[in-house]
């Protein structure tokens, strides 16, 4: 071999070795991208992807600075995004001819950057820091960013640093696009929850609005109604047959009026989450048998046969609130007798172990199944064609199925047009014997101040109200029951009365008066050290409202309308005569 043909075959095998070299590090840039890709795809913001990219590039290019301008799409100026170097902090940079073709897919190395556009507007101490600049540009959907890699001397850099740092561009801005993507995400779930949390707050207060309202007229209504059946009690007593009558039909329809206006509190408390179950031990068959007799009359005066089948345990109590047990019954036995024009209404009564089952089928109208699944819907009827025929608000059945629910039951309807209908309700039971097994069972009820000892007394009672017709009412009632009543208009009266004469007995207290309503005139006569009973009169139907009066320190409470039954039971209950 001669020696030109040997020279040629060192060129090419040192060539060679060369290009080993370069592929092995090529190797190497490409697994570090591929870790850097890893560690890129975790950040969770465009500072964390910039920091890392400065790690990895430290590896394989020297720099002295490291620099990222940004701006978003609508912006026409960039400003120092993040550096390594303080002083270029809050700078902001023109958007050059060079950095928008860095932005194109260039990578730009600037040998003498003082001289050029893009760093003119630094001042002199820190553009002498600056000997060469190595630049490529990241284009995402939301912003535009330049790298600048910032080295103090003359030809720091060189096409082979520009080529590596360009072999990241790819990578960087599938990061930053991610980042941006995820960014914007976050923004639009942030915003939605805003809205959601401003839709719930106002939700709550359009909810506490309307329950204000609702209470506020529960209050409006039945002030009026407790003079029409206050009256209509006081005229009953010397009234001849015929005018008793009368009186008869116009209690009913004031009673109708107080149960429709009871069914919208009673929803609106339920739907609010302020309802509360408050339980008893009761007999079922006392209960059950008691709350039937008004319907059996209702259903003989109707002309229909009523059954009453009952397989219930006579010396077992079990743990129910029997009001509300009572209204279910009421409920769906009234509807079955409403809606029966003939036939019978046919009611099953089982207890087991642990359950009550209610069985209530009749012989009247029935539903289709497109009513069936209407039914428990409020203010919806089983056929809004007969609104007219038969009344209603629709109400009933939905709180029917509130109340079962909360109760832990279940409710199932089975029906047929013109042929009748089935409600089956199954309601889990505790026994007073099985019940006596486990720990005690705390009462769910409203808490009771100590009731004041009965006092033998000359019977004269303080009544605290400011409307005019039910001064009249209440006072009415009580003379024709033998007592002596004295009157004030509002609760500071009441307090001025009590303090300079103790010739009372009782005070009936009503709840809401100008100056001085009658929680506060209460707390200042309890304040005063005077133990005279005070019962509370009020129109007021939440639990919160009669505990209320509990703890301001009255002694009972009367819900409006009152009924000379109510006055008598709570007269007897504090008043020796």
């Amino acid at each position: 071999m001669n020696s030109d043909k040997a020279e040629l075959l060192n060129e090419t095998l040192l060539e060679l070795e060369r290009s080993k070299e370069r592929e092995q590090r090529l190797a190497e840039e490409n697994r570090v991208i591929l870790a850097a890709l890893s560690a890129l795809s975790n950040a969770d913001n465009k500072y964390k992807i910039f920091d890392e990219l400065k790690k990895v590039l430290s590896r394989y290019i020297e720099f002295d600075d490291f620099i990222v301008i940004s701006k978003s799409k609508h912006h026409s100026s960039f400003y120092t995004f993040l550096t390594s170097n303080v002083a270029f902090q809050g700078k902001q940079w023109q958007h050059t001819d060079k950095f928008q073709r860095v932005l194109d897919g260039e990578g730009i190395i600037l040998f003498d950057p003082c001289e050029q556009d893009e760093f003119r507007h630094l001042s002199r101490p820190l553009q002498i820091q600056i000997g060469t600049a190595l630049m490529t540009g990241i284009r995402a959907e939301a912003s535009d960013s330049v790298l600048l890699l910032i080295g103090r001397r003359k030809g720091q850099f060189s096409l082979e640093t520009k080529a590596t740092l360009l072999r990241f561009r790819p990578l960087l801005e599938r990061a930053i696009s991610d980042i941006e993507y995820k960014e914007e995400l976050q923004q639009l779930v942030n915003i939605k929850t805003r809205e959601l949390s401003i839709a719930q707050r106002q939700a709550e207060q359009a909810n506490q609005s309307k329950s204000q309202f609702l209470a506020m007229m529960s209050h409006e209504l039945r002030t009026p109604l407790n003079a029409v059946l206050g009256f209509i009690d006081v005229l009953r007593q010397e009234s001849n047959q015929e005018q008793c009558k009368l009186l008869e039909q116009m209690e009913s329809s004031a009673e109708l009026l107080l149960v429709i206006i009871n069914d919208i509190l009673d929803l609106t408390r339920i739907e609010s989450g302020h309802f509360m179950l408050q339980c008893n031990w009761i007999s079922l068959e006392k209960k059950l048998s008691h709350s039937l007799m008004y319907h059996s009359q209702l259903a003989k005066e109707k002309g229909i046969d009523f059954t009453v089948n009952q397989s219930l345990c006579s010396s077992c109590l079990y743990w129910l609130d029997p009001t509300r047990l009572t209204q279910i019954l009421f409920n769906v036995v009234g509807n079955a007798i409403k809606f029966t024009k003939q036939g019978a209404v046919n009611v099953d009564l089982i207890t087991d172990e642990s359950w009550l089952t209610i069985v209530v089928s009749d012989t009247g109208i029935g539903m289709d199944d497109a009513r069936i699944e209407q039914l428990f819907s409020p203010f919806i009827q089983a056929d809004n064609s007969i609104t007219r025929t038969y009344g209603g608000t629709g109400l009933g059945l939905t709180i029917t199925k509130h109340l079962v629910e909360l109760m832990k039951g279940k409710i199932e309807v089975k029906s047929q047009l013109n042929v009748g209908s089935s409600f089956t309700i199954r309601l889990p039971l505790r026994s007073k014997q099985s019940a006596e097994k486990t720990e005690a069972e705390p009462e769910v009820k409203a808490p009771q101040s100590e009731i004041a000892e009965p006092i033998l007394s000359n019977n004269h009672i303080l009544v605290v109200e400011d409307t005019k017709t039910n001064q009249m009412v209440i006072k009415l009632i009580l003379n024709r029951l033998g007592y002596n009543v004295s009157l004030a208009d509002n609760g500071q009266d009441a307090v001025d009365l009590l303090t300079s004469d103790d010739q009372f007995d009782l005070v009936f207290m009503d709840v809401s008066m100008p100056i001085l309503d009658g929680i506060q005139a209460t707390q200042l006569i309890r304040n005063k050290g005077l133990k005279i009973p005070i019962i509370a009169l009020t129109a007021h139907t939440m639990m919160e409202d009669k505990t209320q009066c509990i703890n301001a320190g009255m002694d009972d409470f009367i819900m409006k309308p009152i009924r000379t039954k109510d006055l008598s039971h709570v007269l007897a209950k504090y008043i020796v005569r």
